[in-house]
């Protein structure tokens, strides 16, 4: 059987843990524990969420999230290697982690790996149409500073077909 690892990023709360939860297959695993510092929610990922997906009768897909806060990077290292694509969330509200989202593209390197990335805006429902124009243009922004190609999207992360169109993009770019 043909294994393909997917890294999912993004800031505390962007919605990776729930992304992995409408994907998988198999009851994933989770490493959400009690958060000790105040980052807006009660409980925060401390480990590798895993999760797993059969993309067709001999391929699986690996769904490997990873904590948004950098205290946790060490955790990184161990999921960015022979990645099959790099999927980073960016939670849409007052003010995005462009921070955050930039460190994950320093340190993931898709460019430099020649791994395919998708970055998916989350929690966009009531965002207004001018508010999303301007995060994309940030992000395009960013992206291209990086020498980064990639699509700019917007998912529901609890929602299966929402879930399952970033896959469909990943599979049109690595084909």
């Amino acid at each position: 059987m043909d294994y393909k690892k997917l890294a999912i990023a993004g800031e505390v709360g962007s919605g990776k843990t729930c992304l992995i939860r409408t994907l998988s297959e198999i009851s994933p695993i989770e490493t959400e524990a009690k958060s000790s510092i105040d980052i807006g929610k009660t409980e925060t990922t401390v480990g590798i969420d895993y999760g797993r997906l059969n993309l067709s009768e001999d391929t699986a897909l690996g769904l490997y999230g990873v904590p948004g806060q950098e205290r946790y990077s060490f955790l990184w290292e161990i999921v960015n290697n022979s990645l099959w694509g790099l999927l980073i969330l960016i939670k849409c509200g007052e003010t995005p982690d462009y921070q955050n989202f930039d460190k994950l593209l320093s340190f993931f390197a898709p460019a430099d790996k020649k791994v395919s990335c998708v970055a998916a805006i989350t929690h966009c429902e009531t965002a207004s149409h001018d508010e999303l124009v301007v995060l994309n243009q940030e992000i395009q922004t960013m992206l291209e500073q990086r020498n980064i190609i990639a699509p700019i999207i917007q998912i529901d992360a609890r929602d299966r077909s929402s879930a399952i169109s970033v896959l469909h993009i990943f599979n049109a770019i690595n084909r």
